[in-house]
């Protein structure tokens, strides 16, 4: 009997031994059952270049639930979660993330947000998830109220959001840069960062992501000289309304103050920027303020059609090329940059209350 026991004991600790370290399980729950009876993926994307995803495991939706097991691998990789696959996904499907790492992973969706825990590395990120579901549901209050000119404290509020999503996803992204984790949240999320958290990152990573030609353009593009305050403006030659080739100098030490402003149609902050724009130009045109809208739209007519829906009355040039984005180290938009009479550099990345109260200062 004792030589049994002892045989019992020793492949008990055989089997533990020889359990598998990463294994995962991931438990999700959808807030309501509207998928059911749908297949939902959990997938991954193996590279920044990589035109699909690849698909790891995959279940079929029982009353919103729904559970998948596999192993982590030796680095955490950010898997996603959607009923369909990423590039095909069922109407108004939510998209999930999560890090795949040892442990049991809890997922929470609903129509638009998502929310992960349960490990380490997914407490951390849903940090960032958080932030970015309460400037969903900012969004959601606007479109309840018929715009953000009906939210009285709208623009404090998107500032407030924007700085928490950029912390957190900076302090994840940091923590994470050596891993396909952080990698993907730097290359979704860079131009949220200043340049000095990019510099920041950017060494942490490790040398085949550093190669990647667009890694390697963002730091060249971190390493060079741009005009700063206190400087000139540089001319630039970038193409009108009319596909005409103007200079930047046609408009810049024209007037009074030039206010040159980077947007573009699909970035949603610029457009909700434009009333605020439109107020100020308003206001301070006939006192010698002009505008010099540089739309980075890769789609000449969605830019077109944007400036007509949007009433933006004052000078537009297109920066498709981004000769000019590249010329002041444009790596994130809206940007703003303000000029004096002479054209000279005397405030950059101003907007709302902080904009309108310079220009007022320079005109007064």
């Amino acid at each position: 009997m004792k030589k049994i026991t002892l045989l019992l004991s020793i492949l008990t600790v055989v089997l533990v031994s020889c359990q598998d370290k990463n294994a995962y399980t991931i438990k999700g729950d959808f807030t309501e059952n509207t998928f059911d009876g749908k297949m939902i993926y959990l997938q991954k994307i193996d590279s920044m270049r990589a035109e699909s995803s690849s698909v790891i495991d995959s279940a079929v939706l029982k009353e919103g639930k729904f559970q998948f097991k596999g192993s982590a691998g030796d680095k955490l990789v950010m898997g996603f979660v959607s009923v369909g696959k990423l590039e095909s996904p069922e109407p108004d499907s939510p998209v999930g993330m999560l890090i795949l790492e040892p442990g049991t992973i809890k997922i929470t969706l609903d129509k638009n947000t998502a929310t992960s825990s349960g490990t380490p590395k997914n407490d951390e990120f849903n940090k960032v998830q958080v932030a970015m579901n309460n400037m969903t549901a900012l969004y959601r209050e606007a479109d309840d109220a018929g715009g953000m000119q009906a939210i009285p404290d709208a623009e404090t509020r998107i500032q407030t959001l924007q700085e928490e999503i950029r912390k957190a996803s900076f302090e994840f992204t940091k923590a994470n840069m050596a891993n396909k984790a952080g990698e993907f949240l730097f290359y979704s999320a860079a131009s949220m960062f200043t340049a000095d958290q990019v510099k920041e990152l950017l060494p942490l990573a490790d040398s085949a992501f550093r190669n990647f030609p667009e890694v390697k353009a963002l730091e060249r593009e971190l390493n060079r000289v741009v005009p700063e305050i206190g400087q000139p403006f540089t001319d630039v030659r970038l193409a009108d309304m009319a596909d005409k080739a103007v200079s930047l100098s046609d408009y810049a030490g024209k007037s009074k103050c030039v206010l040159v402003d980077f947007w573009a149609s699909w970035c949603g902050p610029c457009i909700q920027e434009i009333p605020n724009l439109i107020k100020t130009y308003n206001t301070y045109k006939a006192k010698g303020l002009e505008i010099v809208g540089i739309s980075i739209d890769n789609d000449r007519q969605a830019w077109l059609n944007a400036v007509k829906a949007h009433k933006m009355t004052w000078i537009q040039l297109s920066d498709d090329i981004k000769a000019a984005s590249e010329l002041y180290g444009v790596i994130s938009i809206p940007h703003t940059i303000l000029l004096d009479q002479n054209g000279i550099i005397v405030a950059k990345g101003l907007s709302g209350a902080q904009l309108e109260a310079k220009i007022a200062e320079i005109l007064k």
